[in-house]
């Protein structure tokens, strides 16, 4: 089973991303359980009970590098990339480990922006930024890279891999929390937060009363022992996307809880995490590649290392599901991940412990393997010409890959799409150079494949380039996705360059007779001229993407009738323009998915007013210039799309669309199981769901 991920919407600011690791490869997601990797300790809810429930929490080891630095092809190569960029943080302490390198008391960071220092005895290198600004690592006889240092620096470069973010960490507000014994459900204790200044006067597990679990000198000696008896410990990856823009403080939120439970054979669930961002936290990261979902943007992002549930090594079982002797281990082999997310109500300070109390809250399982480790995503060079074919496939057939998803939409109602990202990079020397991206999105059709042909940039001297497709079978209805990923490798750089490969023609003295071109005469370049200048000049602007955070919208039922005329019936194709409208039927602002309209068993015209809401006010959408908004009922094979109408009285800057469904196709909407319509906006290359909602026969 290759890496696949898994997306459920837990909240309106975070969405969660649950990452399977590959079963085939299983060496990339160890981590070693000592000081070079990250060491784990016990917190026993009932002190020295290792059969009550338990947490688990990480400490990263003392001696891990942020980056291992290696050579090859010429070039100094930074975690295998070839002349890395790194983005570091100022004030931040970076290790780098030098051991491959034949010298490494060669190894440089030039400028004066920080402190470097390097270790004979250990062959790391230490480096403190103490400036932001640009400078570079280097080594003799090879292409070196470039270090970029900032206030806050991306993450994603220089956290090490061994980090699995299940650790406590007061100087980022990362801490852990554990249910207070008693009869209030909701009442936390923080571990590590500190608002009295006295952190160890006031430990909780150290000293209240109301905890009867294991206190630190207990978390040591568990963590002693983990390091002397457990080899490694296999993790999966849990990812918790941010909201661009998001804030709880603003929605009356201090943070939230984060929980990740399993299942022992006694019922009793052990805590993989308990994880509290408050909204002084600044753990998350800055995602390089930020994507829109949900027609919502996803900018930055949690990332959390949790023990797999499959597969596991039986050294970490029978330690953290057991005493510890071989074979002790209770955990229930059917185990599903618990999701447990709470945010938080208010935090407290009683006699010198900090409590916070949950409030609302999102319960529910992740399945401990990948249910669709049948779907797969292909990309096939194509034998009829110089192009890729991509598609989904389900048991390795494309066919059953669209019956799978036309049964769900007609069995469940859901709305169901497939949007593949595809990206090319391109090998020159060492580095591997991104020179392209794109999406494409299938609303129906499934079992067509899409066509692609790649431009590449270096042709001349790309030693080869890739293509690599991420295919997502996103459910719009409830906000959650599947995802398959897969790549393609093309040594043939050239055949795909930005010029065709030039024919050869046996003959060069046969001259090519090209017809409808003006000979080349004065009096003709000042025609040529004459006709270029007469051209107008206009720039329109084009309505593309509307966030749909917010967006309400009003329907109402209307008559159309021309000048001197009472009803609509003179109203002929075309006509629509200059009719008179009237409304019969107008609904109130509602949120997306409340909208409601009847379809009677003959022609109409529906009008709608779309807008967003901003605090007790809204404002309109403006779909000015906009050449297709889009109206669709789908159910299943049948599929009706309606573009809108224009008309004299209809004010598309003011979010009023206006469109007509003739008596033929609404009998064929009035017979659909799915009962969901659509509006969409489409600008010619992609197409853009605004709001939706629900229809009835009337």
């Amino acid at each position: 089973m290759a890496q696949s991920s898994r997306y459920f919407k837990i909240d309106q600011d975070i969405l969660l991303e649950f990452i399977y690791h590959d079963q085939g490869d299983q060496e990339k997601y160890r981590i070693e359980v000592d000081d070079n990797g990250s060491e784990v300790m016990f917190l026993d809810t009932v002190d020295q009970d290792p059969f009550s429930s338990r947490h688990l929490i990480n400490e990263l080891g003392s001696a891990v590098v942020n980056f291992d630095v290696t050579s090859g092809s010429g070039y100094l190569s930074i975690e295998n990339f070839a002349a890395r960029t790194l983005l570091l943080q100022n004030g931040k302490t970076y290790k780098f480990d030098l051991s491959a390198l034949t010298s490494p008391a060669d190894f440089t960071i030039t400028g004066s922006l920080g402190i470097y220092s390097y270790s004979p005895t250990t062959q790391i290198g230490e480096f403190t930024p103490t400036l932001n600004g640009s400078i570079e690592y280097e080594y003799p006889g090879l292409i070196g890279g470039k270090i970029i240092v900032d206030t806050r620096a991306n993450p994603l470069f220089a956290s090490p891999d061994e980090a699995s973010g299940n650790d406590i960490n007061q100087t980022l507000g990362r801490y852990h929390a554990v249910n207070v014994p008693g009869a209030d459900k909701t009442k936390y204790a923080l571990l590590g937060y500190d608002s009295t200044g006295y952190y160890e006067m006031h430990n909780f597990i150290n000293h209240s009363t109301e905890w009867t679990g294991g206190n630190e000198a207990d978390l040591l000696n568990y963590q002693t022992e983990a390091t002397a008896n457990i080899n490694y410990i296999l993790y999966d990856t849990v990812r918790l996307h941010l909201r661009s823009g998001f804030s709880f403080a603003a929605r009356g939120y201090e943070g939230f809880l984060f929980e990740v439970t399993a299942s022992r054979t006694t019922q009793v669930e052990n805590f993989l995490t308990q994880l509290v961002y408050l909204n002084q936290s600044n753990y998350e990261f800055s995602n390089p590649k930020p994507f829109i979902l949900g027609e919502t943007l996803w900018s930055k992002y949690i990332n959390l290392k949790i023990p797999s549930l499959v597969n596991q090594n039986e050294e970490f079982l029978d330690r953290f599901y057991g005493d510890g002797t071989v074979g002790s281990s209770d955990f229930d082999v059917a185990s599903n991940y618990g999701i447990k997310f709470k945010l938080l109500d208010k935090i407290e300070t009683v006699n010198g412990f900090d409590y916070v109390y949950t409030g609302e809250e999102n319960i529910f399982t992740v399945s401990r393997e990948d249910e669709y480790v049948d779907f797969t995503v292909s990309i096939d060079d194509a034998a009829d010409g110089d192009y890729f074919k991509i598609y989904g496939e389900k048991d390795n057939s494309i066919a059953s890959f669209e019956s799978h998803i036309l049964n769900r939409i007609q069995t469940s109602s859901d709305d169901i799409v497939v949007i593949y990202d595809v990206e090319v990079f391109e090998q020159v020397g060492t580095s591997f150079i991104k020179t392209g991206s794109t999406t494409f999105t299938q609303y129906e059709d499934f079992s067509t494949p899409l066509l692609f042909r790649p431009v590449i940039q270096n042709a001349s001297v790309a030693v080869n380039f890739s293509i690599d497709v991420t295919m997502r079978i996103y459910n719009q209805t409830d906000n959650t996705q599947i995802v398959k990923k897969a790549a393609i490798t093309i040594s043939q750089a050239s055949k795909y360059g930005k010029r065709l490969s030039a024919l050869k023609i046996d003959n060069p003295n046969i001259l090519t007779e090209v017809y409808n071109i003006l000979p080349s005469l004065s009096s003709n370049k000042t025609i040529e001229g004459f006709i270029t200048d007469s051209l107008p000049r206009t720039v329109k602007y084009i309505p593309t993407f509307v966030e749909r955070y917010n967006v309400i919208a009003s329907s109402a039922r209307v008559d159309l009738s021309m000048i001197g005329s009472e009803d609509g019936t003179n109203v002929k194709a075309g006509q629509e323009m200059y009719a008179n409208v009237e409304e019969i039927e107008t609904s109130e602002f509602v949120n997306e998915g409340d909208l409601e309209i009847s379809i009677p068993p003959f022609s109409t015209y529906v009008k709608f007013v779309i807008a967003k809401k901003r605090g007790d006010d809204f404002e309109y959408i403006s779909f000015e210039n906009a050449e297709m908004i889009i109206l669709t009922f789908n159910d299943g094979k049948t599929k009706l799309k309606f573009n809108h109408v224009y008309n004299k009285d209809i004010d598309m800057g003011k979010g009023e669309v206006l469109f007509k469904i003739n008596e033929q196709n609404a009998n064929t909407i009035r017979g659909m199981v799915n009962k969901t319509f659509y509006i969409s906006i489409d600008n010619g290359a992609d197409e853009t769901m605004i709001t939706k909602g629900k229809f009835t026969r009337s």
